[in-house]
């Protein structure tokens, strides 16, 4: 038998992937055995799957940033009905305008710090304390514990979903040049 390539030379081996019969020189070039058409193929095919996930880990980082923003704005809708119903529940004619209003701006600060000792109790084993009295307590805590951090929590939320967007709008960028580009 001789060579696919070179019809003056005996074939000593045969392409792994399409079974064409290779010379001593075509057969090693490549590791496994391939000729010339197959390598380059299989070079095609590997640096579009390459291509596939650069884009697929892009679109997953830039979902997760959209979603970071949607968590954050989600938020401050929970603290403005935290603020709404908080606020006439607690303060229904005791309250003057603005002290009334001072705890409605302090309420609003609720949701982010909750979330933020929701994150921080998942480093802690709370589940193995099972009795109703523990839980009614952990919740109470939780709430007055909440007021006092959710402001600072709130303005790191801020402050990260400002950077996130940021990124959004340079991966949104990044997408319209590779998409000229293309």
């Amino acid at each position: 038998m001789k060579c696919f390539y070179h019809e003056d030379r005996e074939a000593v081996a045969t392409c792994q992937h399409c079974g064409k019969a290779l010379c001593r020189a075509c057969a090693s070039l490549y590791t496994p055995c391939l000729c010339v058409d197959c390598a380059q193929l299989l070079r095609d095919q590997q640096a579009e799957q390459a291509r596939a996930a650069e884009e697929d880990r892009r679109r997953k980082y830039l979902d997760a940033l959209v979603d970071t923003r949607a968590e954050f704005l989600r938020t401050c809708v929970y603290g403005a009905v935290t603020a709404l119903v908080l606020g006439q529940t607690l303060f229904q004619s005791s309250a003057a305008g603005p002290e009334r209003m001072l705890y409605a701006v302090w309420f609003f600060f609720i949701p982010f710090g909750w979330k933020l000792i929701t994150y921080l109790q998942s480093f802690l084993p709370l589940t193995i304390f099972g009795t109703l009295w523990f839980w009614i307590f952990w919740a109470l805590a939780k709430g007055i514990i909440s007021i006092i951090i959710g402001i600072p929590a709130f303005f790191y939320q801020l402050v990260k979903t400002f950077f996130v967007q940021r990124k959004i709008q340079a991966a949104s960028r990044s997408c319209r040049q590779d998409a000229e580009g293309i």
